[in-house]
């Protein structure tokens, strides 16, 4: 609520008024050479009604402080160069006068810091106006603690320097604390029937309070009883009302009715029983020496009623300075009003006139001869001296002295030595204020300082002796209740006592009968032996059921696609034989070079169950009653996040456990399998599927896990997943254990075992609930990085180095790596703590599940459908990414594979043999062949190695592909140092082939004179060309590295062309040559003729270099 509501219509007409006259008046200021502070004192000249002026200031009150505060700071230094001139206004109490006398000050420049008032309602528009003055104006007032002046954002330059009621709710706070007090009800004076007044100011004090209790944790809504004293007289129903709800009962009223207060609850038997506490806030005048007063006044019978009656009540007030100095300053004071303003009403008058003031007390009250100045008053001293010392500051740093935006800046936010000692003001503004809790000492009559609230450390001390009316605090909420409804009438009719005594029999047989039955079942149960399962049962169903289960799909299907789901073990048993008995192998998955610890599935009634082979070195197992029982739990154990135990085999030698088959394998599997992509919410829902299946095992007798590993999570169908592989611990103790020191499987399996059990000769079986913990950090760290277990920056680092660092405890402890992550950094401080060195450090499950939670609340749901459907769409979209990257990698490997062909054969034949069509042999009535070789070739790979051999055939052939790239040919092998090309098949080109050949072969022969042998750089590689053109058949021999092959007399006829020519010369054909003749742009030499092995005598030509008409 506001500290301006309330205000009537003539009061808003008058603040248009005032607004209006800002915008007229000229506030334009000009610096007078000699720096003089203009000081508008708001302050009522007369006492006026106390609900306008609830602390009592006057002029004449604050006058003498203000002045001798002046003169103070002007002698230690603080105001050289400076003067301050005082402008008195009378508010008269009123809540327009104060704002307009502001205005007018302002607009007649005589205003550059406004001090004083004497109520909120007055002060408030002022405060709000002054920020947006020019420059600003400084408002500093001694009063003012209402929480809704707490906004700087509209009060910008507001200085309280008796703080804020906020500080008076966080000492209740404290007191209640450390009293143990969780309920109060609140009773205080409001004017109730006098809105006109406004609001109380008990009414602010308990709003400041009631905020503070809200915003604190742990504390309701107070039950809330006001009154307005001056018409409610009727103070037991008043205390009748608040004792239904609270034993502690927090007051604000005057004196006065404090008093009356407390005499009607003795008379209600609420003070000496010392059921109930009353605490008074009285902030506005000193009700210690009030009460004190009075109950030195009185008779001694009196008096020790009395002490009776106050026993109950604390006082909190605000903290009174002791010092010296404040006690000199207080006679400085009382001196100067009586020798310079000659104001009587300085020292005091006789408490029973002052008393008739409503508040009780003048602002100097008199006892004896003891005069005290209340902090209201005395708080002027101190505001000057902030003022001058933050308008020092000002100057010095070059600014105006009417700058009240930086002289507002250099009040807030310091500390400095005030009259009654340090004070600090906030960034806000606000004085840190303290507060004192008094209780009556029963001895001495007078009521002490037990405990202070100091407001700076925020800390409540307490300093003295508490008295109590009953001995003891009294309880926050009766044994009874309020109402006595928790406890009931104790005189019991007979027939009562009879139905308790029939019910508590029936009860007591009940549960006797209870008892025996679950005895009863039990024993039934434990030899019903639920849980055995037959050898047979495994092995020994008949063919056609296996058949049937080999062909289910859902069972089956992973056992194919996915090799590491499920790893099954080479040596079974011959009774188990491969997909067509009831149980399978499947290949091994290796892991650092070594196999995982295997895992067997079979049929079991229908259904796929996981097989775990026991090495028990026994003829038979001993059925204790301990084994008994433990097998029976682990076989009613259910949970979703935990396997099913099926049953055990204890037929010999088949010892085994059969549990629920979960086809996605383990953690690791998923967690190793780079196809499979996880992102947040798998890893989250994953995450959280563990700990809410720890958090059950631990939950039951088994208690702990104690080989919880990510191989020992197993993931279903559905993508949940379980923990495996845990209790029964009296069988595993019946197991032989073969410990192979040298295997690194040894020591990979102790990854995740905590060190405090590495350092244990003996470790327990079933592990320790913190060894859990640590398991599941190490678990933790393989799912949020995917680098394997226990990843470290040294890669080369062995898995038995890294158990026995893991077990030394060095310091600082070794554990694995740590890199940069997307993941939320409470996952990976929760993960560092979970492995701490220190097993008392680490979280149980039950406080990382509360952690966890918040984290996965938007993956998770309370359907359960909706889980399931997430992950598997999940696994689907998953499944989908990974098809298509498949899919693109087979197009890409397939289109390599296609050019690869089409370079080995032409491109039509190719397609056609992809398409699975037949390529039938073509005959082309006339092509070109082209045939050539190297001269001396022989004796050039008698003087080389192999390897020059092969580097030089592959550089001359690689140069020669370049080059018929260009032209419309096409290459049919080579053969050694033989090159073969035809030009007109398997694409016919009419009898361009003749043209396409030439210009080739010119080309190769130009190339070939360039050529360089690397191993031999001086020696020139000399090529025998041979050119013919005919008819030829072509067709693919062969379905095994098929070719394309050329036949019939054409090729013989190129093949002797070449073989008859000589080196560097191109042999060309008179079939040949008549077809270059059509072109006419090829040069032709005649040779003659030559005879030809099989052709006889043939003319032929040599090939010269293109005519000018030939363009290559």
């Amino acid at each position: 609520m506001k500290a301006d509501e309330g205000v009537g219509p003539v009061a808003l007409l008058v603040r248009v008024v005032l607004c209006w006259g800002l915008l007229i008046c000229d506030c334009s200021r000009a610096a007078p050479a000699q720096h003089r502070i203009q000081m508008m004192v708001a302050m009522p000249y007369e006492l006026g009604p106390p609900w306008q002026n609830p602390f009592l200031l006057t002029r004449s009150v604050a006058e003498p402080v203000i002045q001798l505060a002046i003169d103070d700071v002007s002698r230690k230094g603080f105001l050289n160069n400076i003067a301050i001139d005082l402008h008195f206004r009378n508010t008269n109490c009123s809540d327009t006068l104060g704002p307009y006398y502001a205005v007018e000050a302002y607009c007649a420049k005589q205003l550059d810091v406004v001090l004083g008032f004497a109520s909120a309602y007055a002060l408030a528009p002022v405060a709000r106006l002054s920020g947006f003055w020019s420059q600003g104006v400084p408002v500093i007032t001694t009063i003012a603690q209402v929480d809704s002046l707490d906004d700087r954002s509209v009060y910008k330059l507001l200085t309280r320097m008796n703080g804020s009621y906020r500080e008076l709710g966080s000492t209740i706070i404290h007191l209640l604390q450390l009293l143990n007090y969780e309920t109060v009800a609140f009773l205080f004076h409001s004017n109730l029937r006098r809105p006109a007044f406004g609001k109380s100011e008990c009414f602010f004090q308990m709003v400041a309070i009631n905020n503070q209790l809200l915003k604190a944790s742990g504390w309701r809504q107070p039950p809330v009883i006001d009154f307005d004293e001056f018409f409610d007289s009727n103070y037991e129903d008043l205390l009748k009302r608040a004792s239904m709800s609270a034993n502690v009962i927090l007051m604000c009223a005057s004196v006065d009715t404090i008093e009356n207060l407390m005499h009607a609850a003795a008379r209600l038997g609420m003070t000496e029983s010392g059921k109930y506490i009353f605490f008074s806030i009285h902030i506005h005048s000193d009700m210690q020496d009030d009460f004190s007063w009075q109950l030195s006044n009185v008779s001694q019978a009196e008096r020790e009623q009395d002490l009776k009656t106050f026993a109950s009540l604390k006082i909190v007030t605000l903290r009174r300075p002791s010092q010296s100095l404040y006690r000199r300053f207080e006679e400085d004071v009382k001196a100067l009003a009586q020798k310079k303003f000659n104001y009587t009403q300085i020292t005091g008058k006789p408490y029973k006139v002052c008393k008739l003031l409503y508040f009780q007390l003048c602002i100097i009250s008199t006892y004896g001869n003891k005069a005290q100045v209340t902090k209201f008053t005395s708080a002027f001293y101190d505001a000057i001296m902030l003022y001058a010392i933050a308008l020092n500051e000002t100057l010095s740093l070059g600014f105006s002295p009417r700058n009240g935006l930086e002289v507002t800046r250099r009040m807030w936010n310091r500390s400095f030595a005030g009259i009654g000692g340090n004070v600090t003001i906030s960034k806000d503004g606000d004085r840190f204020s303290d507060y004192s809790v008094l209780d009556l000492n029963p001895q001495t009559g007078t009521f002490e300082e037990v405990a202070y609230y100091a407001g700076s450390q925020v800390k409540l001390y307490v300093v003295g002796q508490w008295y109590w009316a009953g001995g003891s605090p009294p309880p926050d909420r009766p044994i009874c209740g309020f109402d006595n409804s928790k406890c009931p009438s104790k005189n019991l009719s007979p027939w009562a006592v009879i139905l308790i005594v029939f019910s508590t029999l029936t009860v007591i047989f009940g549960v006797i009968a209870l008892f025996v039955f679950r005895r009863y079942k039990l024993e039934a149960e434990l030899r019903t032996m639920s849980w055995r399962i037959f050898w047979d049962e495994l092995s020994g169903q008949k063919k056609q059921n296996k058949c049937r289960k080999r062909n289910d799909s859902r069972a089956f299907h992973w056992l194919y696609e996915q090799r590491n789901s499920l790893i099954c073990e080479e040596n079974y048993d011959d009774s188990f034989t491969s997909l067509t008995d009831s149980l399978c192998t499947v290949e091994g998955l290796e892991l650092e070079k070594e196999k995982n610890a295997f895992t067997k599935i079979a049929n079991y009634r229908g259904q796929i169950v996981a097989v775990k082979m026991l090495n028990i070195q026994r003829n038979r197992i001993e059925l204790s009653r301990k084994l008994l029982i433990e097998l029976k739990k682990m076989k009613d154990l259910s949970h979703e996040h935990v396997t099913r135990f099926v049953g055990a085999c204890i037929d010999s030698p088949h010892y085994c456990i059969v549990t629920e088959y979960c086809p996605k394998g383990s953690l690791q599997d998923i967690l190793e399998n780079a196809g499979i992509k996880l992102d947040k919410m798998m890893i989250y829902s994953l995450m959280h599927d563990i700990i809410k299946g720890m958090v059950f095992i631990h939950s039951t007798d088994i208690r702990s896990h104690g080989k919880l590993k990510s191989t020992n999570c197993v993931v279903d169908s559905r993508f949940v997943l379980k923990i495996t592989d845990f209790g029964l611990n009296h069988i595993h103790e019946l197991e032989t254990v073969k410990e192979d020191f040298l295997s690194n499987s040894f020591w990979r399996a102790k990854l995740w075992t905590a060190p405090e059990l590495l350092r244990l000769d003996c470790p327990p079986m079933g592990g320790t609930q913190k060894g859990d913990v640590y398991s599941f950090a190490i678990i933790l760290h393989e799912m949020l990085f995917r680098r394997g277990v226990f990843y470290t920056s040294d890669e080369n680092s062995f898995a038995r180095d890294i158990v026995e660092n893991v077990r030394m405890g060095m310091q600082p402890p070794f554990r694995p790596t740590v890199l940069e992550t997307s993941f939320d950094g409470v996952i990976i401080s929760l993960m560092v703590r979970c492995w701490s060195e220190n097993p008392d450090d680490r979280p149980d499950f039950r406080m990382i599940r509360k952690q966890v939670i918040s984290l996965t609340r938007e993956f998770e749901t309370s359907n359960i459908v909706d889980n399931l459907l997430r992950r598997m769409e999940q696994y689907a979209n998953n499944l989908e990414s990974l098809v298509q990257e498949r899919t693109a990698d087979y197009l890409q490997e397939k289109q390599k594979a296609e050019n690869l062909l089409y370079q080995l054969l032409p491109k039509s034949v190719a397609s056609q043999l992809i398409k699975g069509e037949p390529v039938k042999a073509e005959a082309f009535d006339c092509v070109t062949i082209y045939f050539s070789d190297i001269v001396g070739f022989t004796s050039l790979c008698a003087d080389s190695t192999p390897m020059e051999v092969v580097n030089l055939l592959n550089d001359l052939y690689t140069c020669f592909d370049s080059i018929i790239e260009n032209y419309d040919v096409y290459k049919v092998e080579t053969i050694g140092d033989a090159y073969m090309v035809v030009s007109g098949l398997p694409r016919k080109n009419g009898v361009a082939h003749a043209f396409e050949i030439a210009r080739m072969a010119l080309a190769l022969l130009s190339a070939v004179r360039c050529f360089t042998i690397v191993h031999r750089p001086k020696e020139q590689l000399k090529l025998r060309i041979g050119i013919h053109s005919g008819p030829v058949c072509a067709g693919v021999v062969g379905l095994k590295m098929p070719r394309y092959c050329l036949f019939g007399d054409t090729v013989n006829t190129a093949s002797r062309m070449e073989s008859n020519g000589l080196p560097l010369k191109i042999h060309v054909s008179s079939a040949t040559k008549t077809l270059l003749d059509s072109f006419n742009c090829f040069q032709l030499e005649y040779r003659g003729e030559v005879v030809m092995k099989g052709k006889g005598a043939q003319v032929t030509y040599w090939l010269l270099e293109p005519t000018e008409n030939h363009v290559t």
